[in-house]
This record gives structure tokens, C-alpha cells and sequence, in this order.
């Protein structure tokens, strides 16, 4: 499995568990890694960890949560450190792995606002290279962006005004839904590296997350289609953005994300619509919508065509800033991938 569609895969995913699984046969694959434990604290309070495992039994899966425990793994272990039991057993967390059938475990840390650590165990006794640590490193991180991208889905959903809305979205056209999802994921990114404050970055989350909410009313034989768009049937695509501000204008408390919705699709060039507005005519969450809008469309697989490869996605964004979309925000946007590993460090068929 190439790195990109293990990422892609990742991300759309809405299981931590099924997650783990695509991780286990990634690094099963690539460093002989067969037995994958993913550990993250329990939301009681209590000093308890939900484990996630991968080809790991019960009772290896209960010793590595109390080494976890008991060692303070998560503070007392630098990210990529080596536990052997061929080094001193009077150490507590090598007489604890002692105990189960493994003889090497490497233990990545959980860095961001993610709290938690994936350890990959071995029965004998493996030296992992730099370039296996690399790779370690780089899937800890996409699975970082996986666990905060399912938290987050639970904190909108609590949201119960728009409950009814999203579900008659996701019953209407999932891989829309889904869509919705990965562009509030990718504007709250960017919304945080641009400064955005709390409040508006919460706004910004349910904004984005309702921006093609008009597509509700959009007929299943164009929502649906599974073959490109005639000239006719993409001039009743493009009535989404007005359909979704006439369903949600009424609403209490929906003022905020009004614009969001309306003018997601108009461009600083002025030759976007429904309204032909232009540069600073567009506020700034609507720009942030509208990068992570196109960031997602480019890169995901559709029926009638696959997703773009990341120097054709990197070329266009560059290319339209300035035109399409606000460039300050596009070099962010590049920059925050950068950042996230989610492109340059990866290893993209061209």
C-alpha cells in the first residue's frame, strides 16, 4: 500500500479500530511490525486507558496497559524509544514486557491535542533503521489526525439544532457527508494556524461543516450520478449554495454561518457565485471553507475520476491563489500540510 492511500484511507476513516487495522497491515508490510497496540485515555478521569490493538491477544493487551500505567509511558518514554528484555531487568517496564511474548517494543507518542501512544511489538528482537523510525513517526502523526478528526465529529454532533440536517444529508448522499466532515477537519487546521480565536474557530467547524447542506434539495440523478456532469445538470449543482442559505435563514442562531453557506464557491477574482463577490468582499471563514472545500474535491476518488496527485493538487492551489482562493491562505494551507506531514514526506505516485 502506497503512503498517500494509506493516508487517504486514514482519514476518511470514522473507526479508530478499523484505523488500526489498515496501520497494522501498512507496518506489517513495510518493517515486519505484526502486533500494533494503540492506548488513549479514558474521557472518566480515572487513571484508565481504552486499548486498540492489531493481531495482539487479551492477555499481552492487559500487561501492555499496565506497563503503560505503571511506568508512565506516556511522559517517562521519549517518542521512538526501544525496550528490549535483553536490557536491565531491574527496570520496571522491561520486567513488565517480560511477561508477555514480545522481546522488542518501540512506544510513539501521541503529540498533539491527542493524549495517548501507539506501541508496535515484536517476538524477537528487532533495531529498527532511522528510515523504519521515520515511517514509524510519520503514520503516529496521520493517526493523530485520525483520532482528532473522529473526536471532533463527536463534539458537532452534539449539537442537536443541526442534527436533523446532517442526518438527512447522510441518508441523502454519505460520501457528501463525508466531504462536509474532512473540509470542517481541514478548515479548523487552518483556521488554527491563522490565527482564528476560539469562538470564531467554532464557528468555523459547524459552518464548514454545513456548507453544502443545499445539496439536500439537489435531485439524486445529478447528486448521484456516477458519470461526469453535463453543462445543464452542473448549472442545478451550482444552486446549492443559495438553496442551503434559504433552509438554514430562519433558524435560530444561524446568522454566523449564513455566509459560510451562500458564498463558499465565490472566488477573490470576483467570478464565483451565487453573488460575483470579490476579494475582501469575502470574509474570512468563507475563504478558509472555501480552500478546504477544493482541497478535499481534489483529493479524493470519485467514480468517473481519481484523486489528483499531490504536485498537481500543490500546483494548482498555487496557481489559483491570488485568483480562486485568498493566497496569503493558500501558502498557510501549504505550509500547515507541511507541517502535519500529511504531503512532502510522503511518498506519492506521480
Amino acid at each position: 500500500m502506497q503512503n498517500s492511500v494509506f493516508f487517504k484511507s486514514v482519514i476518511n476513516s470514522d473507526s479508530i479500530l478499523d484505523s488500526i487495522g489498515l496501520l497494522g497491515q501498512y507496518l506489517e508490510t513495510l518493517i515486519g511490525c505484526q502486533h500494533i497496540c494503540l492506548l488513549l485515555p479514558h474521557d472518566n478521569g480515572r487513571n484508565e486507558l481504552i486499548p486498540y490493538s492489531f493481531k495482539i491477544n487479551q492477555t499481552d493487551l492487559k500487561v501492555l496497559q499496565q506497563m503503560a500505567i505503571d511506568t508512565d509511558l506516556f511522559s517517562d518514554m521519549s517518542s521512538g524509544m526501544h525496550l528490549c528484555i535483553t536490557m536491565s531487568s531491574a527496570k520496571p517496564a522491561i520486567k513488565l514486557l517480560s511477561m508477555t511474548t514480545f522481546q522488542s517494543l518501540y512506544t510513539f507518542h501521541l503529540n498533539r491535542s491527542v493524549y495517548g501512544a501507539i506501541l508496535l511489538c515484536f517476538r524477537s528482537r528487532v533495531q529498527l533503521t532511522d528510515e523504519q523510525l521515520h515511517i514509524c513517526q510519520m503514520v503516529t502523526m496521520q493517526m493523530e489526525q485520525l483520532i482528532e478528526k473522529i473526536y471532533f465529529r463527536k463534539q458537532v454532533l452534539k449539537q442537536q439544532s443541526y442534527e436533523n440536517l446532517v442526518n438527512t444529508l447522510r441518508m441523502k448522499d454519505g460520501f457528501t457527508l463525508n466531504h462536509c466532515y474532512n473540509v470542517a477537519f481541514y478548515a479548523s487546521l487552518l483556521g488554527a494556524k491563522v490565527g482564528v480565536d476560539a469562538e470564531q474557530l467554532e464557528q468555523l467547524k459547524i459552518s464548514a461543516l454545513l456548507h453544502d447542506i443545499g445539496k439536500i434539495a439537489i435531485p439524486d440523478s445529478i447528486l448521484l450520478k456516477p458519470d461526469r456532469l453535463t453543462d445543464d445538470e452542473f448549472s442545478v449543482i451550482k444552486q446549492h449554495p443559495a438553496i442551503g442559505y434559504e433552509l438554514l435563514k430562519d433558524l435560530p442562531d444561524v446568522q454566523k454561518i449564513l455566509p459560510v453557506v451562500r458564498w463558499h464557491h465565490e472566488r477573490i477574482d470576483g467570478r464565483g457565485y451565487p453573488d460575483g463577490l470579490s476579494g475582501d468582499e469575502i470574509p474570512l471563514l468563507v475563504r478558509i471553507v472555501s480552500l478546504a472545500d477544493a482541497f478535499d474535491a481534489m483529493t479524493s476518488t470519485r467514480v468517473y475520476r481519481h484523486s489528483l496527485p499531490v504536485f498537481e493538487v500543490r500546483r494548482q492551489l498555487e496557481i489559483n491563489g491570488g485568483k480562486q482562493f485568498d493566497g496569503r491562505l493558500v501558502q498557510a494551507f501549504l505550509q500547515m500540510l507541511d507541517d502535519h506531514m500529511i504531503m512532502d514526506r510522503l511518498v506519492w505516485d506521480e
